[in-house]
Parts: C-alpha cells; sequence; structure tokens
C-alpha cells in the first residue's frame, strides 16, 4: 500500500504545472488531516468506553493499524515505550542471549546486546517495525561470529 501511495506522489511531484502540483498535494494534506481528525475522535469515543484502552493498545500493536495512527502523531506509545515493547520478545532473551535499551534521544534509539548475527539482525527488524519514526538505530555488543577475518560490515563501510 505504501509502495503505491510513493509512486503516486512521485507522479504529482513531477507534474510540469506548479499550480496541479500544488493543487495535488494540497487535497493530499487536506485528505491526511481529515483522517487525522477523524482517527483522533475515534481514539476518543473509544477510550471512554469499558474496553477502550485495552482495544485502543491492541489496534496501536497492530503494525498496519499502529502505523497510521504514527502518522497521525496519535500512536498511544512514544518512541521508547514502543521500543521497549519490542525488546520485550521471549527469543531475545533466550539460550544466553541479552537485549537492552541503552537510550532514546532525540529519535536515536541505542541498544545493547549479547549474540551473534542473527540475534542482531532479528532485534534491528523488531525495532525498525516497532518505531519507524526512529531518526537512527545504533546496535552494540553483538558478536559477528559467522563472518571471515576480512570481513567488513556494509554498516562500516556507509559510515565512513
Amino acid at each position: 500500500m505504501s509502495s503505491q501511495i510513493e509512486e503516486r506522489l512521485e507522479k504529482v511531484q513531477t507534474l510540469e504545472l506548479p499550480q496541479a502540483r500544488e493543487a495535488a498535494l494540497g487535497l493530499a494534506q487536506a485528505i491526511l488531516d481529515l483522517h487525522a481528525a477523524a482517527l483522533g475522535r475515534i481514539l476518543e469515543i473509544m477510550s471512554e468506553s469499558q474496553d477502550g484502552v485495552a482495544l485502543i493498545d491492541k489496534i496501536a500493536a497492530d503494525p498496519q493499524a499502529g502505523s497510521v495512527l504514527l502518522l497521525h502523531g496519535l500512536h498511544p506509545l512514544d518512541l521508547a515505550s514502543r521500543v521497549e515493547r519490542a525488546l520485550e520478545d521471549p527469543a531475545f532473551h533466550s539460550r544466553g542471549a541479552s537485549v537492552k535499551l541503552v537510550s532514546v534521544e532525540d529519535g536515536l534509539v541505542h541498544v545493547h546486546i549479547e549474540g551473534g548475527p542473527a540475534l542482531r539482525s532479528a532485534v534491528e527488524r523488531a525495532i525498525w517495525e516497532a518505531a519507524p519514526d526512529a531518526r537512527e538505530l545504533i546496535v552494540d555488543g553483538a558478536t559477528d561470529q559467522g563472518h571471515s577475518p576480512g570481513f567488513v560490515p556494509i554498516e562500516q563501510l556507509l559510515a565512513g
């Protein structure tokens, strides 16, 4: 779904007439504003019902619904709470593995893990799914047991 949105946005941005571009982008923004207001009202109504808070939490935990709430600034959990929830996965704490949140500051998420590259990859994926609004992710402490002595991770190449 988001690829369709990105594709259409690219088409709008390449329109030759500035007025057409402005009109299309203005329409898209008006639709987003309407959806944000309606979703905000839905959350208010739900929170007033008996099981509303639990239902809101369930909706927020859903990857697709939660991302829409996040898009509109309506997600009930802040960045740090979403990262902490993602790191609670029991698979991250099995067989001697350890995953700890070091800090979340200005969109920078810093975690420390004890485990191999597979754990690192799973943790990174879980964090990005839970917190796509994170500005940067730093994962330290992971061992790269499966790499040859001359191996240089892509992250190091891109960081330079």
